[in-house]
């Protein structure tokens, strides 16, 4: 299963497992599984997921992982952020016309000055530390909930792990900020009367 375009997953391929497909990937050359594209927000919540049917071009799920952004929160983000693989003039373009401020996709291969300029500026380099945090999500999704390799058969059943392995997640997530901010008020207390 790949998450978020990334890291391929390890399930093997049978005649038996139609929903497996070959996943492309440049470091191992033979890997099956699933693309899962995540959409997430601030605290390490999930707000949108797809199965990604076959072995499309990340450049493709791009606009409807904006689209779902804008139809949950009536709003277009702040700040959309996506790996190289994401990128393409005319998904920044889309993005920007949509009402994103700060598109953060990085580009590929030999950068003209115009844009290794941008990539430069200080909201474009937040954007990308943002997406780099992304990929815990992935890791903990694959591994503290067992999305390496799906138990479910059959495509309903894929799609029914994914969905419960994700809200499992996002509980996870929002009881870990609940309790950071019970602690934080103690914490300042702490800090402004030492013993």
């Amino acid at each position: 299963m790949d998450l978020n375009g990334h890291e391929a997953g390890n399930g093997g391929y049978s005649q038996r497992k139609p929903i497996a497909h070959r996943v492309s990937s440049t470091r191992k050359p033979n890997e099956f599984g699933r693309l899962v594209r995540l959409d997430e927000v601030e605290n390490g919540i999930v707000s949108g997921y797809e199965v990604v049917p076959g072995n499309q071009a990340d450049t493709k799920s791009w606009l409807p992982a904006l689209e779902h952004h804008q139809e949950c929160f009536r709003k277009a983000p702040e700040m959309a952020a996506a790996d190289r693989g994401f990128f393409s003039a005319q998904n920044e373009r889309e993005a920007e016309a949509m009402g994103v401020k700060h598109v953060v996709l990085p580009g590929r291969g030999q950068l003209g000055e115009k844009r290794r300029k941008r990539e430069k500026q200080r909201w474009f380099r937040r954007g990308l530390h943002f997406r780099a945090g992304c990929e815990a999500t992935v890791a903990h999704l694959k591994h503290g909930f067992s999305m390496l390799r799906a138990r479910y058969k059959g495509e309903r059943g894929f799609q029914r792990y994914v969905g419960w392995s994700i809200i499992s997640k996002n509980l996870f997530s929002i009881a870990r900020y609940q309790e950071y901010q019970r602690r934080k008020p103690a914490a300042k207390e702490r800090a402004a009367c030492p013993r």
